[in-house]
């Protein structure tokens, strides 16, 4: 009998085989590809140069591609819209350790079009660079989105997946110079400051899967080893792009943001520019290091991520969404920073707030988002009943614990937990809030 399992198991290894090699060997042509212009690949600098609009005084309209759009519009598959969108110079004026809301909606709308610079570079038929088009016309040029090249189209993603190279990110840096008092400076001068901006792509295809490359037992206090991997990346990159551009770290302000994977990314990029502040070498003074991230899972065990260094780093999310809930707080892990909470069911206006929410949220997207009490409450309690099955990481181990954890999450509403986590909800909350609406609690 065993016998009969041997030419079954020989054709599995040989499909697992050659999937690899063909995953090598997509990765190896289109490295080749990338250098010798065969076979063709966008190209980034050009294409970044012919799309870059002229700034534009006051806001704009960005376009972005949505999820709800595209799961409620069969015409429309990219989910392309647009919404309003300002980031005036003259708000980074202000030390980055308050909370500037007119920084954090901008940020909200920039995340979700950097999320869309992937259909630029996977070969959609749209053919529009979402991200060039936005901070061109914020009066941003050296817009650079070539990380996005190698690991957009879906053959990237399945090399990504057989050869378990997912612990990367997609990003986009942009730069203009502006005077003391927000003034943009058409020409550099001595007086003017570099405003840098970085924009972290959220989960895309394989890299999902980097979402659960935990530290082990033994790393206690460790970042999340995922999200890591891809921050040094980041941040590297980042090191090369300020010394092309000739910022001079003390005139130098930086705003980072990105949506769930890339808020956590984000996240820990904060953390380590305002480490490297006080020390040779700094990128920015710690004052001039802001960050807004939206929906982050929780990217940290470090024991000083309550720290006052970090109050600047303001982690916006929603009490409906699971994905800020996870890895677990009860496993140890937080965020470096202040959480940002979006009303909740427990807010006196949550049903106002709601309401004018779901205004904009239809503008922005031509659709309605529909909320019930009920399934809010699942949602916002989800972290505590998973923590109850699953009070340690070790606990992943035992049958009867994940099932547990595996019942609450089959008794929430999954399209609402949809809903609650996409850049559109974060948007239209955004939108139609001001600073008094929200909590701020030290992150946990």
């Amino acid at each position: 009998m065993a016998g009969s399992h041997r030419p079954l198991l020989a054709v599995f290894e040989t499909a697992i085989t050659a999937l690899a090699l063909v995953g090598l060997f997509v990765v190896q042509v289109q490295f080749i590809g990338a250098a010798t212009g065969f076979p063709a690949l966008r190209s980034v600098p050009e294409a970044s140069a012919l799309a870059l609009p002229a700034a534009q005084d006051g806001p704009i309209e960005a376009e972005y591609c949505s999820e709800a759009v595209a799961a409620h519009d069969p015409d429309n598959p990219a989910g392309r819209t647009s919404t309003r969108l300002e980031l005036e110079d003259a708000w980074f004026d202000g030390s980055s350790q308050r909370y500037h809301h007119g920084i954090a909606t901008g940020c909200a709308v920039l995340s979700a079009v950097c999320n869309s610079e992937s259909h630029f570079y996977g070969g959609g038929n749209d053919g529009v660079p979402y991200a060039e088009r936005a901070l061109g016309s914020l009066g941003f040029t050296h817009v650079r989105t070539d990380s996005y090249a190698l690991r957009s189209a879906v053959l990237d993603q399945m090399a990504a997946l057989v050869n378990g190279s997912h612990d990367v990110a997609a990003y986009t840096f942009a730069s203009k110079r502006i005077a003391a008092g927000g003034t943009t400076r058409s020409e550099a001068g001595a007086e003017a400051d570099t405003l840098v901006f970085v924009g972290i792509r959220g989960s895309y295809g394989a890299e999902w899967l980097s979402n659960f490359n935990l530290p082990d037992a033994e790393s206690s206090g460790a970042d999340h080893r995922g999200f890591k991997t891809a921050e040094q990346e980041v941040e590297a990159s980042l090191e090369r792009y300020l010394a092309e551009i000739g910022a001079d770290p003390a005139r130098t302000r930086i705003v980072v943001t990105g949506h769930s994977r890339g808020g956590a990314i984000a996240n820990l990029l904060a953390a380590d520019l305002i480490d490297r502040a006080s020390g040779p070498d700094a990128l920015a003074p710690v004052d001039r290091i802001f960050a807004y991230t939206f929906a982050a899972p929780c990217s940290t065990q470090a024991n000083d991520r309550n720290g006052e260094a970090y109050a600047g780093i303001f982690n916006v999310v929603n009490p409906s969404d699971l994905v800020p809930q996870l890895p677990l707080p009860a496993w140890g892990y937080g965020r470096y920073g202040t959480t940002v909470e979006l009303p909740g069911l427990d807010d006196a206006r949550f049903a106002s707030s709601l309401a004018l929410m779901q205004q904009a949220y239809q503008a922005n997207t031509g659709t309605l988002s529909a909320y019930d009490a009920e399934s809010l409450a699942r949602l916002d309690s989800f972290d505590a009943q998973a923590a109850q099955s699953l009070p340690t990481l070790e606990s992943l181990l035992n049958p009867a614990g994940l099932a547990s954890a595996v019942q609450a999450l089959l008794g929430v509403d999954l399209g609402l937990a949809m809903t609650s986590h996409y850049p559109d909800t974060y948007i239209a909350w955004m939108q139609t809030l001001d600073g008094s609406a929200l909590t701020f609690v030290r992150s946990g």
